[in-house]
């Protein structure tokens, strides 16, 4: 089982450091609109609607298919065929509750090729944050406002440690996925959360490591102050910087230029490591991706993943990229494989478009849309830019 000892992850057998370096299975156990081609509307948000269409049995079967298709047992022994040792696993709350049997899936395909993964709560019951990817319905997240969805995500860590606790391919549990907190006691209200969370799973005799997100979009880390415990914890950051060039919000951005290069990256990137030594714990960055807007990266693409995971070597960074693969689009970021084709259900014109059309066309086209998820169908996204 992989620990924690003065700032490093090594191997508690061997005592050898390990640099966890991978990828994250974005889109897969918790859904989200641009990776499928489409927009960004919150899981549940999108399932009603589905099922108001083609009612529930069918909105069954497109679960459960493409939870099949997406993410296959080939794809972990490709991540490992291409040098990667770890896979971030983001899930949906409503996976814990009915589908734990895909986390039980990707935990025995991790084994068998021995990759390491990183369990991602990634969706909470009531939402941690009011944006679509925590499922805030309604852009509205509730966690932090209602005691009873706390007490569901404890319960939740629970039986995953239950589950998990002795499993050495799982590098650890990263508890919550960007909080965002707007109290002006936050630090210490994150804290109270984490610190009922690991009393929970290591009572349950369960020492796996604990990645743990700062607040605005694991970002702030002020709360470790008020962490009861310090042992065998990482410090799980996202870098994103800057979002108008990296997700192509603005359009013709380059890098580098003056404003944005690696000594300014650098500055950022470095102010976690000044935590690290501050509280004797590793840095994970543990989302960072980019937007491609052509094939060769013509707007400094390569460049940028290059000097970005650059600083983290040098830094000694523990990182996963965002993500895995994706549906083509025009902004966020892109996927090592990338589905460019724009079939009939897909159509990128019309109003309803990507993960919206399958909707209208389930019925009709839901084996040729099963067959589109799977990575067979999808090209070289960045990961042609990325040297292992």
């Amino acid at each position: 089982m992989l620990i924690v000892e003065n700032k490093k992850i090594v191997d508690q057998k061997t005592n050898k450091e390990v640099v966890l370096k991978g990828v994250n299975l974005g889109g897969w156990l918790m859904m989200e609109g641009y990776i499928l081609g489409g927009r960004n509307l919150p899981e549940t948000e999108y399932k009603n609607k589905f099922k108001k269409i083609n009612g529930e049995k069918e909105l069954e079967d497109f679960v459960y298919s493409f939870r099949k298709n997406f993410v296959t047992e080939d794809d972990i022994k490709r991540i490992k065929e291409l040098g990667f040792n770890c896979v971030r696993v983001p899930f949906h709350y409503s996976v814990v509750e009915k589908q734990f049997f895909w986390l039980e899936k990707v935990v025995e395909w991790c084994k068998k090729y021995g990759v390491y993964c990183i369990l991602d709560f990634h969706g909470v019951k009531g939402a941690q944050n009011d944006d679509w990817h925590s499922d805030a319905v309604g852009g509205k997240g509730k966690f932090w406002y209602e005691k009873k969805y706390q007490q569901v995500f404890y319960k939740m860590w629970k039986k995953i440690s239950d589950k998990f606790k002795n499993e050495d391919i799982v590098a650890g549990y990263d508890l919550m996925n960007e909080p965002v907190l707007k109290f002006k006691n936050w630090a210490k209200m994150l804290s109270q959360v984490f610190n009922k969370t690991i009393e929970i799973i290591r009572n349950n005799g369960d020492n796996h490591i604990i990645f743990l997100e700062g607040n605005n979009w694991a970002t702030k880390f002020e709360f470790v102050e008020f962490l009861k415990y310090k042992d065998n914890i990482v410090l799980s950051a996202h870098f994103y910087h800057p979002v108008d060039y990296t997700f192509n919000f603005i359009r013709g951005l380059k890098y580098p230029n003056k404003e944005v290069n690696k000594q300014t990256l650098y500055s950022i990137l470095v102010e976690y490591k000044n935590l690290s030594e501050k509280y004797n714990m590793p840095v994970y960055i543990g989302e960072f991706g980019i937007n491609l807007r052509c094939d060769n990266g013509c707007y400094g693409e390569e460049k940028y993943l290059s000097d970005v995971i650059n600083i983290f070597d040098e830094l000694n960074f523990h990182w996963t990229i965002w993500c895995y693969k994706t549906i083509y689009i025009s902004y966020y970021p892109t996927g090592l494989f990338v589905y460019n084709e724009n079939p009939s259900f897909i159509q990128r014109q019309e109003i309803n478009f990507g993960w919206e059309r399958y909707i209208y066309v389930w019925k009709k086209e839901k084996n040729k849309i099963k067959d589109s998820w799977l990575t067979k169908n999808f090209s070289t996204g960045i990961i042609k830019f990325l040297k292992i």
